[in-house]
């Protein structure tokens, strides 16, 4: 089969369910090639921001269309939740696979035959049962062993079993695009984490290349004896370990998945069905903090394939001007030339009685930024979160926090209050020197440490970020707000790799899959070395064309739209206190 050039289209219905069998059950009633099922988990109503989980989600099935939406068994806060604003004809809440054929009734035709199958390693059962024209059928019990369902050559699908949910929806891709799909054994959290550690002492320095093949032949040494270069891309759905960074004979790219991947799946698919959201605009930043910076090369090569090209240089890429362009413009490339890395921060313990009335011990790893808005006189303040310890148990240490109770306690310190409020709970402080998982970016004035809830609604970038170490938790955060590809280093690059890899992406692979465009162009820079930095997050379908959109009428109408948006919001919000009485902060939380 050869490459697959045309992006699925949705089908006519999506469901929403946290019960994996169920979900599975219901998916399988679906048989029409070249669709792509939408399947999401249910809004976490526990947590503090429950209202974003329900809004992301209604964002996503807005993009889908749906003309039935199925909440499969859900909790009846989430079912009510995820109700408002539908007409009752459209979505609809069912329990069972039986009162879901009825529900489709009309919609899809029930299989006459049946297939059973154990209650794990569903997307294998799925994908089976979808492709024999067989209703899926699960039962207590043990599933087959096959891990591996062939398909096209053209791309093979391989997932991390442990999370069955993503495990469908990953499956439910590998239908609708008739790729091949593999399932693997995930790694442990501790070991992953390990492994990231590794990755990320890379910046230290020494002799980097030795280092990074080390650990990219244990990594392979994890993967199933497969033949990876039979296909020319494998998308990897990971928990967060880039497991393509020991398969270089073919280009691969990647997936979380976790929270909220089939939210993901169904932004990145949209955002690749419009070709016009490919390159109409571009924002290049450049802070001025490296030597040699490939932003102007990039501009040029963009300018010539048509695209509007913003430039934020020098004194101009502040990390307010930044963070507020990101929220208020819909941009389709991003660009950054700076440095990027954990930062320094503080290990605070606070003591408090939540709201069960049991008293707790919360030890939080906090790291800041700070900037300067204009606009409203104020310095904003963004921290960043890290749960460290609660009640003497290691956030990290799996095994003994399923032991502990958290109960309330997590809410419990989110009503605390902000940072002033919090001061009067806190019995210890001590200065630490990284911040896991904090990844600030460099900006003219301050580092700026990503918050992005999520794009302008037309906007789903593809972001290369060429700061030294920026795929970590950068890829994360980008891709959780929308972005439909991320590309970003594993360990530090020099100024002239950074300048050929950007201009070549740019110059030479336009109108090429970004997987094939990456892999193609770190195999002219780096050949046969062990050296290739740069890892891919997002779908396989992510493209830079050349724009034929009319750029400037296009952002002149945008440029009205977020005026308009964001006057209302400062009238909603207008800041009471000056700059020297309180600052505005901006809180990522990570549990």
């Amino acid at each position: 089969m050869t490459l697959v050039a045309i992006v699925p289209t949705f089908e006519t219905v999506a469901i929403v369910g946290d019960k994996p069998q169920l979900v599975a059950e219901i998916a399988s009633l679906f048989a029409r090639a070249g669709r792509y099922l939408a399947v999401m988990d249910g809004p976490r109503m526990s947590r503090p921001d429950a209202s974003n989980e329900v809004i992301r989600r209604t964002n996503a099935l807005v993009m889908v269309r749906p003309r039935r939406v199925l909440l499969a068994d859900l909790p009846h806060a989430s079912m009510q939740a995820m109700s408002v604003g539908w007409s009752p004809e459209i979505v609809i809440s069912v329990a069972t696979v039986e009162a879901a054929a009825s529900a489709l009734k009309g919609w899809t035709k029930v299989p006459s035959e049946k297939m059973f199958w154990g209650e794990d390693n569903l997307g294998v059962g799925l994908l089976l049962a979808r492709r024999a024209k067989k209703q899926l059928q699960t039962s207590v019990g043990p599933s087959s062993n096959t891990t591996f369902v062939p398909g096209g050559r053209h791309l093979l699908v391989v997932c991390e079993d442990g999370e069955e949910l993503a495990q469908i929806s990953a499956s439910c891709f590998a239908f609708a695009t008739g790729s091949a799909f593999l399932v693997v054994p995930r790694l442990m959290p501790e070991e992953r984490d390990e492994w990231l550690e590794e990755l990320y002492a890379l910046e230290s320095g020494g002799d980097v290349t030795s280092r990074f093949a080390d650990i990219r032949e244990r990594v392979r040494a994890r993967l199933p004896a497969f033949e990876f270069g039979n296909y020319k891309q494998v998308l990897f759905v990971t928990s967060g370990f880039p497991w393509g960074i020991a398969v270089n004979e073919c280009a691969t790219t990647h997936m979380y998945n976790y929270p909220d991947f089939g939210r993901s799946m169904i932004e990145g698919l949209w955002a690749a069905q419009n070709s016009s959201r490919s390159a109409r605009n571009a924002l290049l930043i450049d802070p001025a903090k490296v030597e040699g910076s490939e932003i102007q090369a990039i501009a040029k090569t963009l300018a010539n394939n048509g695209t509007l090209v913003r430039v934020q240089s020098g004194p101009r890429a502040t990390a307010h001007r930044i963070q507020t362009l990101i929220d208020t413009l819909p941009f389709d490339i991003i660009v950054l030339s700076t440095h990027a890395g954990d930062t320094p921060g503080e290990r605070a313990t606070y003591e408090y009685i939540d709201s069960e009335g049991m008293n707790r011990r919360l030890v939080i790893d906090h790291a800041m930024s700070l900037s300067y808005d204009p606009g409203t006189d104020k310095f904003v303040v963004q921290q960043y979160e890290r749960f460290h310890e609660l009640d003497g148990v290691a956030w990290s240490d799996t095994k003994a926090k399923a032991k502990l109770y958290v109960g309330t306690a997590i809410n419990s310190w989110v009503e605390l209050g902000g940072l002033v409020d919090r001061d009067k709970y806190k019995v210890n402080s001590e200065t630490i020197q990284r911040v896991i998982g904090s990844m600030a970016i460099q900006m003219y004035d301050h580092i700026w440490i990503p918050m992005i809830q999520g794009f302008p609604p037309s906007a789903a970038p593809f972001v290369l970020n060429n700061a030294c170490s920026s795929w970590h938790a950068l890829s994360q955060r980008f891709m959780f707000a929308g972005a439909r590809a991320y590309v970003g280093t594993i360990f530090p690059v020099m100024d002239a790799e950074a300048q050929e890899v950007g201009h070549r992406i740019f110059r030479d692979q336009i109108g090429v899959f970004l997987p094939i465009a990456l892999w193609a162009t770190q195999k002219a820079v780096y050949g046969s070395q062990g050296r290739w930095p740069y890892v891919m997050v997002g779908l396989p379908f992510g493209i830079v064309r050349q724009n034929t959109v009319q750029s400037v009428g296009y952002m002149a109408q945008e440029y009205k739209r977020a005026i308009v948006e964001y006057d209302a919001k400062c009238v909603k919000q207008r800041p009471i206190l000056s700059t020297s009485q309180r600052p505005i902060v901006s809180t990522l939380s990570v549990c």
